[in-house]
C-alpha cells in the first residue's frame, strides 16, 4: 500500500492526465509546490514500485496499478464527502478539504462500512462518480451549462471546482447537482448566459458556466411527460390539486 506522500503524488499524476495523455516533472512540482529534484526522485521510486510510467527525459503516466490505486483513494475521499454532507453538517463548499485531511487514514474497512451506511451512493455531494470497490471508475459523458445551445433544458450534473468561496456561491443561487434548468440565452464573444431555475432568471459568467457540468433532459415545452390515455386526455388521477 503506498505511502501518504506516495498517494499525494499518485492523485496529482491521476488529475493532471484526465484531461491529457501525461504529464511533465514540471508539472507534477508546479501542482505539488516541490522542487524538479525533489519530483524527479520520488517519480523514480514510484516507477519502480509499479505505480507510475516513466522513462528517461519521458513524460509521466500511471501504470494500471498506479490507476486503480487513484480511485481507490478517491472513492474513499467521495465517501468522506458524501458522509459530511448528508450526516455531519457540513456545506458543499466545506467537504473538500476536511475528506482530503481524511481519505488517508481511513481503512478499506471503513470506506466499505461507509458505503453501505450510505446506501451505496454513485456521486458524491458536487456530482462526481464514485469509483467502485476494486478501483474501476464510471464513465460518464457531460457537457457543460457554457456549451449549451439555448432554448435547452438540463439537469446539473457535477460541479468541476473545489474553490470554497465558488462552491458556496453557487450552492446558494441553488444550482446544485439534481437541479433542472433552462438556458435562456448566451451573450456572444464569452459573455454571460442567463438561466432560468425554478422561477428565477440567473445570470452566470462564462467561467462559472464553464465549472457546472449537465446533462440534457426531453424537451416537454412546460407540458407533463404523462402519456395521455387512448381519448387523449390526461388521467384525472395525476392531475395537481
Amino acid at each position: 500500500m503506498p505511502s501518504e506522500s506516495s498517494e499525494m503524488y499518485i492523485q496529482t499524476i491521476y488529475r493532471l492526465t484526465r484531461k491529457q495523455s501525461n504529464a511533465s516533472i514540471s508539472e507534477i512540482a508546479a501542482a505539488l509546490g516541490y522542487s524538479l529534484s525533489t519530483v524527479s526522485e520520488k517519480v523514480k521510486n514510484l516507477t519502480s514500485d509499479g505505480y507510475v510510467v516513466h522513462e528517461w527525459r519521458e513524460h509521466v503516466t500511471l501504470s494500471e496499478k498506479g490507476l486503480i490505486s487513484a480511485c481507490k483513494m478517491l472513492r474513499k475521499r467521495r465517501l468522506i464527502e458524501t458522509f459530511l454532507f448528508r450526516h455531519a453538517g457540513y456545506g458543499l463548499h466545506e467537504v473538500h478539504d476536511e475528506a482530503c485531511r481524511l481519505e488517508h487514514v481511513i481503512s478499506e474497512r471503513l470506506a466499505d462500512a461507509l458505503d453501505s451506511m450510505l446506501d451505496f451512493p454513485k456521486t458524491d455531494p458536487h456530482g462526481h462518480d464514485i469509483p467502485s470497490r476494486d478501483g474501476n471508475m464510471p464513465e460518464r459523458k457531460l457537457t457543460t451549462l457554457y456549451e449549451t445551445a439555448d432554448g435547452s433544458t438540463v439537469m446539473i450534473a457535477a460541479l468541476q471546482t473545489t474553490d470554497p468561496e465558488l462552491l458556496k456561491y453557487i450552492a446558494d443561487m441553488g444550482l446544485t447537482p439534481g437541479t433542472r434548468c433552462e438556458v435562456i440565452n448566451k451573450a456572444p464573444f464569452s459573455g454571460p448566459i442567463n438561466i432560468k431555475a425554478g422561477k428565477r432568471i440567473l445570470p452566470l459568467s462564462a467561467m462559472m458556466a464553464s465549472l457546472i457540468e449537465i446533462v440534457h433532459l426531453p424537451e416537454t415545452n412546460g407540458k407533463s411527460a404523462e402519456k395521455p390515455h387512448k381519448n387523449g386526455k390526461t388521467p384525472a388521477a395525476t392531475l395537481k390539486n
